[in-house]
């Protein structure tokens, strides 16, 4: 049986994913699978290099932090979530059962672990000290259930095709669980880290409304309070967390507002403690108040315009080609995002990640090129659109209106749905769209995102985008152990992806977050993981 150890150095080995440090401070893996080297991730002007992995004087306890988002979460269930702000607020209530952190896989709910020989079989024991915030104690039969209702179709797990090798889970006592897997499987530590594998209360979970944002069935180190979906949660500090000493904060106050500048005023009046994400045209600003501290540079959103696959002229590939063919992605980067970030002329990777596509296959628009590809088509005229976007997504009804310009260019008459978060959820799990403006976060492992975004089956491909040799691909790189292979396969099917798949990628993001000068212990990891935000404190 290989140790915990061993499998942390295999983790390190598949959680390439990672940029240079984000907020400053600790670099994950190279590419090269060097642990020493920082990956340089062309934003090293815009990350700042003193964060507070080592906060200088003593954490104070004590204290609310108030944070605000742009949007609330539709969806709370750890399960069952898709938008980055759910797992901003539920990596506080939920934990996995095993955490990672800046390319290093640590102990969470299981302290300890072994792992078969051949790589099929996983045992975790759990610590003893872990508590629901219903005051239960966290038992293997906890991690059964979990896991098997994130595999479970009646839960519509998202990424449910990721967990697709664990073919058992045994709860063998009550602090033993065993984890069986059809074949080896290089991600299958880093899977479990994620939030989407949070451990649940099975009694919490099953009861009348079940994990529906109203009350929570985590062990985090926060529990929910209240919330007024839409406009404010709250959080208040769970006493019988299991690391000692943590959290520091008494509760964490998010409240939401998509108006951008009403976000940037409340952080600059002192509103509000942290203000997570501003928009881009503040940065500049924002990192030159005196009261204020700024982290950031690295990005962890990949953007893109997604085409509905099952519906015509879309399932035409030369159609889809056309569309590729014609877009500026610098362009869209500039005015969406004021040039913060990095155009993605390729997949969903960029270059310098593990898997990403080094050459580009798309520079400049080739207009001449996309016309011809929509004539081959049969829209030698071009043809109407609809592209929905989100109406409170600022930078994304820019992007939008970027890409409506470009298109007509080539013919496309693109005519703009601008609407509510809760309807393009709607919409977009419906397929009840053509055009679609939206962006994934980046994972730790690109399994996790490729499986979930781009599989048959996989709960985030909207429209239902479907490759046997893409697929085939994927499938076969989870069970390859050799990074380069791995690696290699990956670049495969990025190239597959961009030449003939359902999304245009437009670029990447550079995420900042700011806060007051009182607010200490910031430590990010720009996978994005907000586990950190336990270890906050207020110096006042």
């Amino acid at each position: 049986m290989r140790r915990r150890t061993l499998c942390n150095a295999l983790a390190a080995g598949v959680a390439l994913t990672l940029l240079a440090a984000c907020g400053g401070g600790g670099a994950p893996p190279s590419s090269a699978g060097d642990s020493a080297a920082p990956v340089n991730d062309g934003l090293t002007a815009n990350v700042r290099l003193e964060d507070e992995v080592k906060p200088t004087g003593t954490p104070k306890s004590g204290g609310r932090l108030s944070v605000m988002i742009r949007l609330d979460a539709v969806e709370l269930d750890p399960h069952r979530m898709s938008e980055t702000s759910a797992f901003v607020i539920n990596e506080q209530l939920y934990e996995s059962l095993v955490q990672s952190y800046r390319g290093e896989i640590k102990p969470a709910l299981a302290e300890s672990w072994e792992q078969s020989d051949d790589g099929k079989t996983i045992t975790f024991k759990l610590r003893d000290n872990a508590y629901f915030h219903s005051g239960r104690k966290v038992t293997a039969e906890d991690v059964k259930y979990s896991l098997e209702r994130i595999k479970d179709p009646k839960t519509r797990a998202p990424r449910a095709r990721s967990y697709e090798s664990i073919t058992s889970v045994e709860a063998k006592d009550e602090r033993t669980v065993v984890v069986k897997l059809s074949q080896p499987y290089a991600a299958i530590l880093t899977l479990l880290s994620t939030a989407a594998s949070s451990i649940v209360d099975r009694s919490v979970a099953e009861a009348s409304g079940g994990l529906n944002g109203q009350v929570d069935g985590g062990t985090g180190p926060f529990k929910l309070a209240s919330r007024v979906t839409g406009q404010a949660i709250k959080l208040d500090k769970h006493d019988k967390y299991w690391e000692k000493g943590v959290p520091y904060l008494d509760g964490l106050d998010f409240t939401f507002n998509p108006d951008d500048n009403a976000r940037a005023a409340a952080i600059r009046s002192g509103t509000i403690d942290f203000l997570w994400r501003p928009a881009p045209e503040f940065i500049d600003a924002l990192k030159k108040d005196q009261a204020l501290k700024w982290y950031g540079g690295s990005g962890s959103l990949s953007l893109h315009l997604r085409l509905n696959t099952s519906k015509a002229p879309y399932d035409n590939v030369k159609v889809r080609q056309a569309i590729y063919h014609a877009l500026d992605r610098q362009e869209i980067l500039n005015v969406a995002n004021s040039g913060f970030g990095t155009a993605l002329q390729a997949g969903y990777l960029p270059p310098d990640r593990f898997g990403g596509v080094t050459k580009p296959i798309y520079g400049k628009p080739d207009l001449e090129k996309a016309k011809q590809l929509l004539a081959e088509a049969g829209h030698p005229n071009g043809f109407e659109a609809k592209l929905t976007v989100i109406s409170t997504s600022a930078f994304q009804v820019r992007q939008a209106e970027v890409e409506q310009q470009q298109l007509a260019k080539i013919g496309i008459k693109v005519t703009i749905e601008s609407v509510e978060a809760t309807i393009a959820d709607s919409k977009t799990k419906s397929g009840d769209f053509e055009m679609y403006q939206s962006g994934f976060g980046l994972t730790y492992d690109p399994d996790e995102r490729f499986s979930a975004s781009f599989l048959k089956g996989g709960g985030l491909n909207y429209g239902n985008w479907s490759d046997p040799e893409y697929e085939n691909l994927i499938v076969q790189a989870r069970s390859e152990l050799d990074a380069a292979k791995r690696a290699a396969l990956y670049q495969q099917a990025e190239t597959i992806l961009a030449e003939r798949g359902p999304v245009a990628m437009t670029f990447l993001n550079a995420d900042f977050d700011v806060v007051k000068k009182d607010v200490m212990g910031y430590a990010g990891d720009p996978t994005p993981t907000y586990r950190f935000y336990r270890h906050l404190w207020l110096d006042r």
